[in-house]
């Protein structure tokens, strides 16, 4: 069997996220099938700038050693978000010294950083999917104000000038937050901001979206004119909102998964000319995120090879064509 990222090849590439554990326990399945790399959590907030000024690039380093033996590009993940940001970033914190730290970490991790990474997600999840709301309400609009996202992707060009800059975001699809996500960029673009693609998290189940909502919020993204990745995809067995607690998958579950992932991947290769990427969040079904979200010690089999490292038949039907 050929790698996924070789089946690929004319398509886009194929990443996946890891960790400073995975790159080691699921380094087979990475060097066959996958030619980009997201950290995990390596590269967000937190992880990077615990304490202002006294930075941690240990776990990132590692696994971007990992990805250069390996002719794997790195995608970075994330300057800009609402979560794993530590506390200090906003406390005491007028406009102009937000924008300091914002600037300052940008700085300080993309210029590290420059030569290796080919593109970044700027700013991660920042409109709200509930009511009418526009934006989702954070520190950094609280402080900042409705132009935090211009003023980020301005900074990051201004430091990273040949790289690619993203917005990143979930429910991509999804009615009405597709129209917000489409209106938030081109409202963007429209004023000159430097954006130059969006990322689509696609954290699916096998529930939802339909496929018939994947391929409208792909057309209406398509008329932006910049570049589309999928960035975090998994597929899960459970419905949302559901918190009961399987054994193992049925057959008839396993069966809509792969269904979703083929008819997915199908969609995606129809627009291959703008799709750049397609990141799984995740190598194999043994290690995942879900195993603890939205239920904490929940097992979960969203990804295409399983707890063994084995494909799936999800892997077969995204190859059969």
């Amino acid at each position: 069997m050929i790698g996924l990222k070789d089946k690929y090849k004319d398509y886009f590439k194929i990443g996946a996220a890891v960790n400073y554990r995975t790159v080691d326990t699921h380094k087979d399945l990475l060097i066959k099938h996958f030619n980009s790399i997201t950290c995990e959590n390596e590269t967000k907030y937190d992880n990077l700038q615990k304490e202002e000024n006294n930075y941690s690039f240990d776990h990132a380093d590692r696994i971007l050693g990992f990805a250069k033996d390996n002719n794997m590009f790195m995608r970075g993940h994330t300057f800009v978000w609402h979560n794993q940001t530590p506390d200090w970033v906003f406390k005491d914190a007028t406009r102009d010294i937000l924008l300091d730290r914002m600037k300052n970490h940008m700085t300080h991790v993309g210029k590290r950083y420059e030569k290796d990474f080919y593109c970044w997600d700027v700013v991660n999840e920042a409109i709200e999917d509930k009511g009418h709301m526009f934006y989702r309400k954070s520190p950094w609009i609280d402080i900042i104000g409705e132009d935090f996202m211009d003023l980020a992707f301005t900074y990051a060009k201004e430091i990273l000038p040949e790289a690619d800059l993203y917005y990143n975001d979930y429910n991509e699809s999804n009615f009405p937050k597709r129209d917000k996500i489409y209106r938030a960029v081109k409202d963007m673009l429209d004023r000159g901001v430097p954006v130059d693609g969006i990322g689509l998290q696609c954290h699916w189940n096998i529930y939802s979206p339909s496929m018939d909502d994947f391929k409208r919020a792909m057309e209406q993204y398509a008329k932006l004119g910049i570049k589309i990745q999928v960035t975090e995809m998994d597929i899960s067995l459970y419905e949302f909102k559901d918190d009961s607690k399987l054994d193992k998958p049925s057959s008839e579950l396993i069966s809509r998964q792969t269904a979703l992932y083929r008819e997915g991947f199908k969609i995606l290769r129809d627009y291959k000319d703008i799709v750049d990427t397609v990141t799984l969040w995740g190598v194999a079904d043994d290690e995942t995120w879900l195993d603890y979200f939205p239920v904490k010690d929940r097992k979960n089999w969203p990804l295409l090879f399983d707890e063994a490292h084995e494909p799936k038949e999800a892997l077969y039907a995204i190859m059969d064509f």
